[in-house]
């Protein structure tokens, strides 16, 4: 005899297993998602973490690259070796209120007037074992043509220019005459720089100039001074000579650098080149020019408190976008020397014009 089939009502529950198994399939879904949703948002947050992070790691090299500057010293704090900013700004008063000193004109023989003293006096209270020579060179006629930049294929005639040359080396070591390094700037400005002339203190202990021609280059000029000033205390522990080369033509085609470096006798004993130059009104001096050879540069960031520089400006200078050159052009091409091209650069945009005003601080020296 068969067995009735069983009734519904003992058959298996299929439905309600279907409804459960899509309930937690429904509640799986949502636990994903909210998985999914908490790590979109700390995805999110990693990222804005890795922006502030590169953000303020940009910011702590900038303030290490450009803003960790040195106290500025009086001639007292300085010491007969040191060097002595405000000393220095001293000197660039002095030149600014000269007014634009161009070449042919009565302020620019003030200036090899002013320059020509100060490093006579130098002469005067050197240390006994350093020799000291100050030397008036003027050039009656030259002519430049450089292979690159933007005198590239010009003929520059120049003549009539006076450069003042300071040279020191120790007493006892006559080696170090035929290895010299040449530190050089140029006296000469344009003639457009602004005419405002006002001297005072603008933030704690920074100095201000608003004359004529402190950005380019009497700042330079005076540091050089103030430079030659404090080697000729302790130049007989040198090895090599030190040239410092006062030229003027700088401004009409580079014609100072070149004349010195074909036509004066010292320039045959010179190893290495050192040049200072601005391109704006203020800012930290930085290496923007260096080589061909890396010991100037590599010798400088071993032993510099406060180096600065960036390869980015030598690209850029280099590829012509900069309509600017610099007497280390002349020092590298037509005298085949390697050194360090220096320039300071903020406020470029009133550079060479007669709206020039701006602070010369004095962490600029």
């Amino acid at each position: 005899m068969r067995r009735r089939p069983e009734s519904s009502s003992t058959a298996p529950d299929t439905s309600a297993k279907k409804s459960s198994g899509t309930s937690k399939t429904d509640e799986e879904a949502k636990l994903n998602h909210g998985i999914q949703i908490r790590t979109a948002r700390r995805s999110s947050f990693t990222w804005l973490t890795l922006f502030a992070v590169i953000v303020y790691s940009s910011w702590a090299v900038y303030q290490y690259q450009y803003e960790n500057l040195p106290v500025p010293l009086t001639a007292e704090q300085a010491g007969k070796r040191g060097f002595s900013e405000v000393a220095a700004m001293k000197h660039v008063k002095a030149l600014t209120e000269l007014g634009p000193h161009t070449i042919g004109s009565d302020a620019i023989e003030l200036a090899l007037q002013y320059v020509l003293a100060e490093l006579e006096n130098i002469k005067k209270t050197a240390h006994w074992e350093v020799d000291v020579e100050v030397d008036l060179f003027h050039v009656t006629v030259g002519a430049t043509r450089l292979d690159s930049g933007m005198f590239v294929d010009r003929t520059i005639i120049y003549s009539d220019l006076d450069h003042i040359v300071l040279r020191m080396l120790p007493k006892y070591a006559p080696e170090a005459r035929e290895n010299a390094i040449l530190v050089s700037s140029h006296i000469d400005t344009v003639f457009s720089t602004s005419g405002y002339s006002d001297y005072f203190s603008l933030r704690k202990t920074s100095l201000c100039c608003f004359r004529e021609g402190a950005g380019d280059c009497s700042s330079c000029v005076s540091v050089m001074l103030e430079l030659a000033r404090g080697i000729s205390q302790w130049a007989h522990g040198f090895k090599n000579a030190v040239i410092f080369l006062f030229n003027t033509g700088e401004e009409e085609g580079l014609s100072g650098a070149h004349s010195f470096i074909t036509q004066h006798p010292w320039s045959t004993t010179i190893r290495m080149a050192i040049d200072l130059e601005a391109m704006g009104i203020g800012g930290k001096s930085a290496i923007f020019q260096a080589g061909p050879h890396p010991l100037a540069v590599e010798t400088f960031a071993s032993v510099a408190k406060y180096p600065s520089g960036n390869i980015i400006f030598q690209d850029i200078f280099s590829s012509g976008v900069i309509k600017s050159a610099t007497d280390f052009q002349v020092y590298r091409e037509v005298a085949g020397l390697s050194g360090l091209d220096f320039v300071y650069a903020d406020h470029g945009a009133v550079y060479h014009t007669k709206v020039s005003s701006v602070s010369l601080p004095l962490f600029t020296i």
